[in-house]
């Protein structure tokens, strides 16, 4: 009897571990509300929803797969989506820049995404106003080495194996990985000298879907944004590939200041 009994414990101690691990795949908590003034999320008329990382008053980065020709709506300032709060302000996209479009020309090559060089910026309709809760991010200075703690965030499905988009932004921290993992994990992608792998080996922290374009944040510097990962989320050996900002430095200097107009 007391064999039986244990062994009716140690099952149900094993049921409510595995419940309690599934109900926290993705591994992340709500965001501290003052803990993300430069994040954006950003919405279509297609039902496209991805985040991004406000830049400066007038623009905004996130990936070029997020792009959506009839256009997009960004919100700033905002934490919960359905309570508007002091100082959130909406936007529409006045002009989409994907590389390696040029900032003299017209061209636009976001409609023709492949994943590779998956970075976009959009240029608000107006400049934002800064406050409290909407500021700039601080981009890259120098490229985070292997095993630095990070963080990602974003409205994205909060649940891998059906989406569930929660009202509020979702934190998590991950860890830059050799991207050698990656590159097994995704064999069909071949510009990893542009990417940045991060995640967590074993799996159970992961972005997810509706994250794209969002930022991975180590430190207080802008590293990285959403570009694709494996599918279920948070699979053990699938972590999240990211757009390193590092490398694009000059040509979001180069976009932004061409077709910033000057202030007197």
């Amino acid at each position: 009897m007391e064999v039986t009994k244990l062994l009716a414990t140690f099952l149900l101690l094993q049921l409510s571990f595995a419940l309690s691990f599934r109900t926290r795949i993705i591994g992340g908590e709500i965001c501290a509300e003052d803990g993300h003034p430069w994040l954006a999320w950003i919405y279509g008329s297609n039902g496209l929803q991805c985040s991004g990382v406000l830049i400066n008053q007038d623009w905004v980065l996130t990936a070029a797969h997020c792009y959506e020709r009839s256009g997009m709506q960004l919100k700033l300032g905002v934490h919960n989506r359905e309570v508007p709060r002091e100082g959130e302000q909406l936007r529409t996209s006045a002009e989409a820049k994907c590389y390696p479009d040029a900032a003299s020309s017209d061209s636009n090559s976001c409609a023709q995404n492949t994943f590779i060089n998956d970075i976009m910026l959009v240029k608000l309709n107006a400049p934002v106003d800064y406050n409290d809760n909407v500021q700039p991010v601080p981009l890259s200075t120098a490229v985070p080495e292997e095993g630095t703690i990070c963080k990602v965030m974003g409205w994205g499905s909060i649940n891998a194996s059906e989406d569930i988009y929660p009202l509020v932004p979702y934190c998590v921290d991950i860890e830059i990985l050799n991207n050698g993992v990656c590159e097994a994990a995704y064999p069909w992608c071949t510009a990893y000298d542009k990417l940045l792998c991060a995640g967590v080996l074993e799996g159970g922290k992961d972005s997810c879907h509706g994250d794209s374009g969002g930022p991975l944040m180590c430190g207080d510097e802008l590293q990285g944004i959403l570009s694709f990962g494996g599918h279920p989320c948070a699979k053990p050996l699938e972590p999240g590939v990211y757009v390193k900002v590092d490398s694009y430095l000059d040509w979001i200097q180069s976009i932004i200041e061409n077709n910033t107009p000057e202030t007197s």
